[in-house]
């Protein structure tokens, strides 16, 4: 069966189908800045796909709409593979076997999570709050010991850096923000951090921002140092609940590839490209994506093609997840560009998570299943009208 492209000759509108925002922690200051970044390079396709919530939609939503961009509305949940987890397997985390992180796509709007399920999912988000709030006393304790005249609290965090969300991120980026305005010049600054560190000198530049606040994170909150905190493994569901959740909020479970993005190396569950694919098609996965930034393009393309080969939807972001400000516009390990099929793949990809929005809004989450293919025409056909209202004024 032809693609909706392929019977269609035209340029596809380009795609970011998975952004963090400031709802968990992003690179962008505002919902409202990402949205006028991707003005700017002309991606019309944007997906919001934040940590644990869903609190930004709303906003997202009408930031985009107010711009002629078509909204996308996801969501990111961490859970455990417990099989992988026994047999010391690493997923798509490179440093915790049996760690799994998913995306849902296309989430309803209204929510129409139930109650039980944002239960669970409160509680989650209460844990990283309960471990980020833990963080910053021991990190308190920590200042006043190395004679560092630097004090943190968590309500000073959220209001300023957070929204209901704390995360270790937020804790490393307040801490640079109070190095920089306590230091008067550049010898003050490396002094400062320089205690922060128990006397070992800074690595990063004081321009490096997001590297300064890796470091950060690496010197005083991983495991080993003064203030780390174990994660509470109760945090982390089991996979078939994460999944059974995303469906419940009329969403689509998709399975991020990691590929070479830590370090080079394939984790074991991903190395065997039919292998994965086998066990994700067992567990109910007919969704993958990708951040093509930490991707070799060569890698990239193999496995984007053979799953969706395979019948397979393919999304593509940027993640935006760090404080380090990239172009929205989705591009390959070291800025090579997607090729012509990729970010063909990429538009279609976007196509049937609207189509799905689409569907779940008029019919209901449990709507009788189509094709991909028809998936993919529907979704077309969705953004043609919405670019076209837009044009002609309607935005209807």
């Amino acid at each position: 069966m032809a693609s909706a492209l392929q019977a269609r000759e035209m340029v596809p509108a380009k795609v970011n189908n998975h952004i963090h925002t400031p709802y968990s922690f992003s690179a962008f200051e505002s919902v409202g800045e990402a949205v006028d970044m991707a003005l700017k390079e002309n991606v019309k396709i944007l997906g919001i796909n934040d940590f644990y919530v869903t609190d930004g939609y709303e906003e997202f939503i009408g930031k985009c709409t107010a711009r002629g961009i078509f909204p996308l509305l996801n969501i990111e949940l961490i859970g455990i593979s417990q099989e992988e987890q026994k047999q010391g397997i690493r997923v798509n985390d490179p440093n915790n076997p049996g760690r799994t992180y998913i995306s849902g796509k296309g989430l309803a709007h209204p929510s129409i999570m139930p109650g039980p399920q944002r239960e669970k999912l409160e509680r989650v988000i209460g844990e990283s709050n309960r471990q980020v709030t833990a963080m910053v006393t021991l990190l308190n304790d920590w200042f006043t010991r190395q004679g560092v005249d630097i004090r943190l609290s968590t309500g000073e965090i959220m209001r300023d850096l957070a929204v209901n969300l704390l995360r270790e991120r937020h804790v490393a980026k307040m801490v640079r923000l109070k190095v920089e305005a306590s230091a008067g010049n550049d010898r003050d600054y490396f002094e400062i951090l320089t205690r922060i560190y128990g006397g070992i000198a800074p690595g990063k530049e004081r321009g490096d921002i997001a590297g300064t606040e890796e470091e950060l994170r690496a010197r005083l909150l991983k495991s080993g140092a003064p203030a780390f905190v174990p994660e509470d493994e109760k945090a982390f569901l089991p996979l078939e609940e994460i999944t059974g959740m995303i469906r419940d909020a009329g969403g689509i479970p998709t399975y991020p590839l990691l590929l070479d993005g830590a370090g080079g190396g394939v984790t074991e569950f991903e190395a065997d490209r039919e292998r994965l694919l086998e066990v994700l098609q067992s567990r109910g996965f007919r969704s993958v994506e990708f951040i093509p930034l930490r991707n070799r393009p060569e890698m990239l393309r193999d496995y984007v093609e053979f799953f969706y080969g395979n019948g397979f939807s393919v999304s593509f972001g940027t993640e935006h997840n760090t404080t380090a400000m990239r172009p929205l516009t989705v591009s390959c390990l070291a800025g090579s560009p997607l090729d012509r099929e990729l970010v063909r793949i990429s538009y279609l990809g976007a196509a049937v998570v609207a189509a799905h929005q689409y569907r779940v809004a008029r019919e209901g989450a449990d709507y009788e299943p189509w094709p991909r293919g028809e998936m993919e025409k529907l979704g077309d056909s969705v953004f043609r009208h919405y670019f076209g209202n837009f044009d002609t004024g309607t935005g209807d």
